[in-house]
């Protein structure tokens, strides 16, 4: 029987981000299709490293054990706090330096161009500069130069990239929303203020994107604040456990879905580039 074509959005969401490892764990356990993934910020780099062939126990060992902190290469803060290049060699070991087409399932990364105010999503080419582009919060990492664009966050959009996951010729698109609850946890540093900001400024947007899904697993991490990775064990065990409260409905979504519906492809979105040759 032929199964429909599944695309997942995942959100981003700093360190809640880790909960997508969770949820994919699950999926895999439970052999639900993954056709493609489209990603933001931490999504975006989960999707990455586990579509490259990382082993997602080794993944959520490293996700647990890494320190964090020691991650932030502070910089003269001109067009942002944090230079990334100490995260990207890790994410560049993690990935193997594989390009966009090289991924298995597919990946799509989403990020945000400062000159239009469009969203930008890498199809193709290098996955450094569409990784580095989609998890630099305004503010907090400096803007990514890439072609004729300037980039930041794919949050400032699409914070849950369900539409774009259409694009892909999708039969369906089941999202992972790891947003904030906006519980009044008070920052500690200016990182956390700049980030408590950006969570804010997307809240609505996120509501209005994530009813383009067909299904929407939500994990109970809104308690864990954006730069709280030492939280990631907790992270990673939500996203398992929405996944497995929300199978049923998967299950009953795959028998009822006819396959080929995506095919027929989406209205293409002025603001929808592929950037991959630029």
């Amino acid at each position: 029987m032929q199964v429909p074509r599944v695309v997942w959005a995942l959100g981003g969401g700093g360190a809640r981000g880790l909960a997508h490892l969770g949820v994919l764990r699950v999926l895999e356990e439970e052999k639900i299709p993954i056709s493609g993934l489209v990603g933001t910020s931490m999504g975006a780099v989960v999707a990455a490293v586990y579509a490259a062939g990382g082993r997602l126990d080794y993944l959520s060992r490293v996700a647990a054990a890494l320190s964090w902190e020691r991650l932030w290469d502070f910089r003269f803060p001109r067009m942002g706090l944090i230079n990334g290049e100490k995260i990207m060699a890790v994410l560049r070991l993690l990935t193997m330096k594989k390009k966009l087409e090289e991924l298995n399932p597919p990946v799509w990364v989403v990020a945000t161009d400062l000159l239009t105010g469009k969203e930008v999503v890498f199809k193709e080419g290098s996955l450094e500069p569409a990784i580095r582009a989609t998890i630099s919060i305004p503010g907090v990492f400096t803007p990514v130069r890439h072609g004729k664009y300037l980039l930041v966050d794919g949050g400032v959009v699409a914070g849950v990239p369900a539409g774009i996951a259409r694009q892909m010729g999708a039969d369906l698109v089941i999202a992972v929303n790891v947003s904030y609850d906006l519980t009044p946890l008070p920052p500690g540093n200016i990182l956390e203020v700049l980030m408590k900001t950006v969570e804010i400024m997307g809240a609505r947007l996120k509501e209005a994107q994530v009813a383009q899904a067909d299904l929407v697993l939500t994990p109970c991490v809104g308690h864990v604040g954006t730069g709280h990775f030492s939280r990631a064990a907790d992270c990673i065990a939500a996203g398992e456990e929405a996944a497995r409260r929300m199978l049923p409905a998967i299950r009953r979504l795959l028998r009822n879905t006819r396959p080929g519906r995506g095919a027929c492809g989406c209205e293409q979105k002025e603001a929808f580039y592929n950037t991959g040759l630029a």
